[in-house]
């Protein structure tokens, strides 16, 4: 073998480890991105738990005020008693619309009557009632994260 084939033969084996080097190290830089990523997550806040209500906005007596943002309809029963249902399904947590019976999901078709009371579907349990209370400033206060027995209806006067 010759000095210029063993010159072309050491530069071609030189490429071809600086190329594996190469793609190895930019494979590392990869993962160790991914890795990097997944250490420090992305945090998306919910729609808080407790929003309010100006007493002044609420419905009149026999109607229903839905507020989509947080999920919940606000039905006032009498002059001095509202209450609030979640319109998140029982089943999988989809949120139920509005319809003339009651409630409806869409997305695997679960009813309910205009109590929340589970009428037809996979749904395993009513919607649940929340917590209303009177805060100072003329405003009520709606949580979300609460669940109470149904038809419990709460002072606002």
């Amino acid at each position: 073998m010759s000095d210029k084939e063993k010159k072309g033969s050491s530069r071609r084996e030189l490429i071809t480890l600086g190329s594996a080097f190469g793609l190895m190290g930019l494979a590392a830089a990869a993962t160790g991105g991914a890795l990097f990523k997944y250490m420090f997550p992305v945090v998306s806040y919910g729609t808080p738990q407790k929003f309010l209500v100006p007493v002044a906005d609420l419905p009149e007596v026999g109607d229903e005020l839905i507020f989509e943002k947080q999920k919940v309809v606000l039905r006032r029963q009498t002059e001095k008693e509202v209450a609030a249902i979640s319109l998140v399904c029982t089943h999988l947590g989809c949120t139920v619309n509005r319809v003339e019976t009651g409630f409806q999901c869409p997305c695997h078709g679960s009813q309910y009557d205009s109590d929340g009371i589970v009428v037809g579907g996979p749904a395993p349990k009513t919607l649940h009632w929340l917590q209303v209370r009177k805060v100072p400033g003329g405003q009520i206060e709606i949580d979300t994260g609460t669940s109470l027995p149904d038809n419990t209806f709460f002072p606002v006067v």
